[in-house]
């Protein structure tokens, strides 16, 4: 029992050494997407994408990355825009783009693996957008279009509408802390600090997962095998961990999370992370979100979804060997 008791105290400690450690970056990434959301800028460009024309596609990937969105909230806001007059392409732009970067992601990514990886991995969002766009704009000739990838008509209302048939899409938004703060006080800063909570939690939460699986990993599983992964170079090592992230919900802070007790000084900077494996866990694990898939299997033909995951598995082995090329 002793022996338990202190191996619990040694990984709360671990834990709360690294939580104090990326503290700063996470309270830095949840504050810039706070004022996004409070002054709405992001839905305001959104509001614009219909309007586009050709320059819908690098729009919509730049909306994804300053979007504080995460996959499961980008999805409804996709086939909204679908059903508002939004081509197909600049959709599937913005819903792969939205989970691999944001500002809150940016930030953590730079404060647990380096400024080094946080650019790398922007670059590569930009360029998940714009492959995503381009694939799905060049598929309109074999019947990819946004009249007729929906398995059956949506019904007419408001997401936002409580009493919206298709529960999946049902937004409540409106029972967030900060809309109740909003529409009793109009008051903007007391929005803002609802949304700054709201951001603390949501990403907070996806952090400490991430974490808390790296610790216990780390002090109780024999991990060279893992390390020869992360660490290596070879094709199949960065296949590997892109097979393994498909049925994973791995959100991208979570993602960051995991790799960083492998990577930085503080606790112990044990491996060289290479690019092919990294890439393949912070962009791979992100754009195969289980709920996202599970969406699509059910409201578009089937085919939409293999798009996606065609999309997604082959610009993340695109990127993986690009950047192993770039940084010999």
């Amino acid at each position: 029992m002793e022996n338990i008791g202190t191996i619990v105290f040694d990984l709360g400690a671990d834990l709360w050494k690294e939580l104090l450690y990326i503290l700063p970056y996470l309270a830095f990434g949840v504050f810039l997407e706070a004022t996004i959301r409070t002054f709405k800028w992001h839905v305001k460009i959104r509001k614009q994408l219909v309007r586009f024309g050709l320059w819908a596609i690098p729009a919509a990937a730049l909306l994804g990355l300053a979007s504080p969105l995460c996959a499961c909230a980008t999805l409804p806001l996709v086939i909204s825009l679908l059903i508002a007059g939004l081509p197909l392409a600049p959709a599937m732009a913005l819903l792969v783009t939205a989970p691999i970067m944001s500002p809150s992601a940016y930030s953590m990514i730079a404060g647990m693996l380096g400024v080094d990886w946080a650019n790398i991995i922007l670059v590569s969002a930009l360029f998940m957008g714009l492959f995503a766009g381009y694939v799905t704009l060049y598929m309109r000739r074999y019947g990819f279009t946004e009249e007729t990838v929906f398995r059956e008509a949506l019904p007419a209302g408001d997401f936002h509408d409580p009493d919206y048939p298709v529960e999946s899409l049902r937004c409540e938004c409106g029972q967030q802390l900060s809309h109740r703060v909003d529409r009793c006080t109009h008051n903007r800063f007391l929005v803002f600090l609802a949304r700054f909570w709201e951001g603390t939690q949501k990403i907070g939460k996806f952090a400490l997962i991430g974490l808390l699986v790296e610790v216990v990993v780390m002090a109780l599983v024999p991990n060279a095998w893992i390390t020869n992964l992360l660490e290596g170079g070879e094709f199949w090592q960065t296949l590997s961990l892109l097979a393994a992230t498909v049925p994973m919900h791995l959100p991208q802070v979570t993602a960051a999370s995991m790799l960083y007790g492998y990577y930085l000084p503080e606790p112990g900077q044990l491996i060289t992370l290479a690019k092919g494996p990294g890439v393949a866990l912070l962009i791979g694990g992100p754009v195969t979100a289980l709920p996202v898939m599970a969406v699509l299997y059910k409201m578009f033909h089937k085919r939409v979804l293999a798009l996606y995951l065609g999309i997604c598995v082959s610009g993340t082995l695109i990127l993986a060997l690009f950047w192993k090329w770039a940084t010999l």
